[in-house]
């Protein structure tokens, strides 16, 4: 792997009024200098010799409606920003020795930026970054040898190329709703992110180098030393900063999901976040099917009303059949996948969802009595190359009967020792004509 030794850094401030972007492009333009000692400079992509006065004159006379950008840089570094409207993106790749150099008044001077108008920013290992977000086969030839790229998890794009599966990767950029999710060495979430997460929840985080407030949103330093990222401590690190948000249940690119238990669980109503963190007995973050204790948050985050309990226990069948139709005596779950995007045809994301759905031990009487189904939903196309015969072998030591198979769907019912479960696939169009409960009827 060639290694650049850069850090990198993004940001985003919002909200700005034409006295904010005056001095935010004033510092931005000063900070540059400090860092760069630029001799070049970009204005709206078009490329001239580095010119201090020119660049003054620039950035006095941006207005407030404009989409404009300014880049300067020298051999090896750079940084941009961008000015939409109200809104002001920033994205800076320096030498390991000029952070290092000016690490205290760069930092303070990114915290000052994020107080009053920041959504989002995060500082990183360039590295780091490449590595977690580098899906194409070819461009990955500048990151690690050949065979190091064939033994990573694989996933088809959306134009059939085969491509490196990011999702499973620690720094993984993702989106949701609109913003940022990921995870990395200095991470700052705004205010913005209270739809997500109720700041409690973010600043209750764990094995974590600093965690705080930062004017309406709290910052995080996971590890020490930016570019000693690939330790397998500080992967750990960033991993169960991953898993603690729940990032990869929120958001995922390669259609059915990790395939792993879930450290925290959403739902999502109007202007209500219902999330149910899961904790060993040291009160310790840790996977659901190993969980002693839950923690459950209600967030109003328009009224900002919060609600937290702890309980001990354990998993009752609405942990994983969420819908309960007491009139049938049925219980339900179902997800939407998408195997086109896997490169074995979705048969691993069909086992996983199936024995996480049967191999629990349901502990309260009430529902064992009670039918369950699984419902999984997939594009019709999907259909015409089902692996059935694969599913089959996979679930050996499950008894498969009562198969029933249509153009739109395909169900059959398991057994294993004394547990039930109906499994249905079915065309992804009909979740949209249904509603969760209805769902149950199809």
């Amino acid at each position: 792997m060639t290694k650049q030794q850069k850090l990198y850094g993004i940001s985003q401030l919002c909200d700005l009024k034409q006295a904010d972007i005056q001095s935010h492009l004033a510092d931005w333009s000063i900070m540059s200098r400090l860092l760069l000692e630029p001799n070049k400079m970009s204005i709206n992509g078009s490329e001239q010799a580095f010119d201090a006065q020119e660049l003054q004159q620039v950035v006095e006379h941006l207005g407030m409606e404009e989409d404009f950008w300014l880049q300067l840089k020298n051999t090896d570094e750079e940084t941009t920003i961008h000015l939409v409207g109200e809104t002001l993106f920033e994205k800076s790749i320096i030498l390991e020795k000029t952070f290092h150099y000016w690490e205290n008044v760069y930092l303070d001077y990114l915290k000052a930026r994020l107080i009053k108008h920041g959504l989002f920013a995060y500082l990183r290992s360039y590295d780091e970054y490449l590595y977690h977000n580098t899906s194409e086969l070819e461009k990955r030839r500048s990151l690690e040898s050949m065979e190091e790229t064939q033994a990573l998890p694989k996933m088809r794009g959306l134009n059939g190329d085969i491509m490196v599966d990011c999702n499973k990767f620690p720094g993984y950029d993702v989106f949701y709703k609109g913003v940022c999710l990921t995870s990395c060495w200095w991470l700052f979430l705004g205010e913005a992110y209270k739809k997500l997460f109720a700041k409690p929840l973010l600043l209750e985080v764990q094995q974590v180098e600093q965690v705080g407030e930062l004017g309406g949103g709290v910052f995080f330093e996971l590890y020490k030393d930016p570019f000693q990222w690939h330790e397998e401590a500080n992967l750990r690190f960033q991993q169960l900063f991953r898993d603690q948000l729940g990032i990869s249940q929120l958001s995922y690119t390669n259609g059915i999901g990790l395939l792993k238990q879930p450290y925290i669980e959403f739902a999502f109503e109007d202007t209500v976040v219902q999330t149910v963190q899961y904790q060993n007995e040291q009160f310790q973050p840790t996977e659901k099917n190993r969980a002693s204790y839950f923690v459950t948050r209600t967030y109003n985050f328009l009224t900002n009303q919060y609600r937290v309990n702890r309980m001990k226990g354990g998993l009752n069948a609405l942990a994983y059949f969420p819908w309960i139709d007491d009139e049938s005596e049925r219980m339900m779950n179902y997800h939407i996948l998408y195997p086109e995007l896997t490169l074995d045809k979705g048969l691993a994301a069909f086992e996983y969802y199936i024995r996480d759905s049967i191999e629990f031990k349901i502990q309260d009487a009430q529902y064992k009595d009670y039918t369950a189904v699984l419902q999984l939903f997939i594009p019709k196309k999907a259909f015409l190359d089902f692996p059935l015969e694969e599913l089959k072998v996979a679930l050996n030591d499950m008894t498969i009967h009562q198969i029933s198979r249509k153009n739109d769907s395909l169900t059959f019912s398991l057994e294993k020792e004394a547990k039930h479960l109906v499994v249905s696939f079915i065309d992804q169009k009909k979740v949209s004509a249904k509603n969760q409960l209805d769902i149950l009827e199809i």
